[in-house]
């Protein structure tokens, strides 16, 4: 390994950590939401919660390619 992929390695992990630590603080926010404010009803939470669906299944998406990926370079190296 090459201290150039070590780096991109590095890179897409902390990415990929900050991504969920994202998600998980909007989660946070759309229940606290629900429980304190009157106004947000849960048709707005059930749109953010869609929301938040559709980005994690990305993420799931992407991790998956990279799996993929490195299962495919293990196996032809």
């Amino acid at each position: 390994m090459t201290q150039e992929s070590i780096s991109n390695d590095l890179f897409l992990e902390l990415n990929r950590k900050l991504y969920f630590a994202e998600m998980e603080e909007k989660l946070m926010k759309v229940t606290c939401s629900l429980i304190d404010d009157e106004l947000y009803t849960v048709d707005c939470a059930i749109k953010d919660l869609i929301k938040i669906i559709d980005q994690l299944e990305l993420e799931q998406r992407s991790i998956m390619h990279q799996i993929n990926n490195i299962a495919y370079e293990e196996n032809n190296s």
